[in-house]
């Protein structure tokens, strides 16, 4: 039998938890806003250190500061918008981006329009993007001019009437602010269907469960995929160069009953403000494990980090964060009931986090 040698089984020890240690990384809580929530878009860091997001629910485009816990809400909800409506009025405002110098942009779903704004709060005009590619708003922005946009057309039925298209595919398009110029900058794996019954109708939908394709971009136009299927990401730099991320091995979590009845439970409350029978028979098609990913949000300074799925729905979120090569670096675990919603300079990043009410509130944390 071989001896290791002591000292060199010390140095093997150390080396081993040094790459350990450097793997593994935690959110702690920092502070939290004193209002909760009933849903936060994602959140906004601005240049004073405010941040600005949505509520879902109230239907109200807010800033907070966390240092006096003023929370200010900007312009107006309506329940009618029309045509000509001022900037400053919106129906359900659903997301927030940032543009170039104190520029934000709040999209609102229902109004199908984007509105800028400045970080002062102050409604400047009607961002005027042309439909293209539907009505589906526009949520990514760079800040040197573009927007980006998925064209999920062909798979929501925007071919010819009565035929159904499935593409392998599906393009991210780039669309020039100024000029309105469009050009496709990625292309994204299509999403996988299955057959879903409601009542007595079958209809095809999406698998619930089944790995998906995210696309983002950092400030200055550098693009990134996050492979749901290959749990990879690829980077596209402004001049179109492509970097292929390397793939990672990740434990498959089964799909059990009680995720789908979970599921289920949540399309049926949604379905009451339809008018939905409760009693009416569900079905939908589910993958048979979790994929290794169902969430990516990216850093300003390039990582991206990818919301690994839980196997209990109350554990807490453990994300894996790689680097603008493609390359896993470590995983990070939030607090148990805390969400990632966005970032901030250095190590900041701000989340959701759930209150004994049930209600959410923002809150900052930091990254060690």
């Amino acid at each position: 039998m071989k001896v290791v040698p002591p000292m060199f089984a010390l140095a093997v020890l150390a080396a081993w938890s040094c790459a350990t240690a450097e793997s593994q990384g935690a959110a702690t809580l920092d502070t939290k806003l004193p209002v909760a929530f009933g849903q936060v878009s994602n959140v906004v860091e601005l240049g004073d250190g405010r941040v600005a997001f949505a509520d879902m629910k109230s239907k109200l485009f807010v800033t907070a500061d966390f240092k006096s816990g003023k929370i200010d809400t900007l312009g107006s909800r309506v329940d009618s918008l029309p045509m000509d409506a001022p900037a400053a009025q919106y129906k359900f405002p659903g997301w927030v981006a940032h543009l170039s110098g104190d520029t934000i942009a709040l999209v609102d779903f229902a109004g199908q329009r984007t509105t800028l704004w400045s970080e002062r709060g102050q409604a400047i005009a009607v961002l005027p993007i042309p439909p293209f590619a539907g009505t589906a708003p526009v949520l990514v922005y760079d800040t040197v001019g573009h927007g980006y946009k998925i064209d999920y057309r062909d798979i929501l039925g925007g071919g010819e009437p009565g035929k159904v298209v499935r593409p392998d595919s599906i393009p991210v398009l780039r669309i020039a602010l100024k000029n309105y110029k469009v050009d496709t900058v990625a292309q994204l794996r299509a999403p996988e269907f299955g057959s879903a019954t409601f009542g007595e109708q079958v209809q095809q939908a999406a698998t619930v469960f089944a790995p998906n394709d995210f696309f983002g971009v950092l400030s200055d136009g550098t693009a990134w995929v996050a492979r749901g299927h290959e749990n990879r990401v690829d980077w596209r730099a402004p001049d179109g160069t492509w970097i292929r991320g390397k793939g990672r091995d990740y434990t498959k979590i089964p799909v059990t009953q009680t995720d789908r009845d979970r599921v289920l439970a949540q399309v049926r409350d949604q379905g009451k403000q339809y008018g939905m029978p409760q009693e009416l028979k569900i079905e939908y098609p589910f993958a048979d494990t979790k994929p290794p990913f169902d969430f990516a949000l990216a850093r300003p300074n390039g990582d991206v980090w990818l919301q690994r799925p839980r196997s209990q729905e109350n554990a807490a979120i453990v994300y894996a964060v790689f680097d603008r090569q493609g390359s896993w670096q470590r995983d990070v675990a939030f607090p148990a009931g805390a969400t990632l919603a966005g970032f901030g300079k250095g190590a900041v990043v701000y989340g959701t986090l759930k209150e004994a009410n049930g209600l959410r509130t923002v809150a900052r944390f930091k990254v060690n």
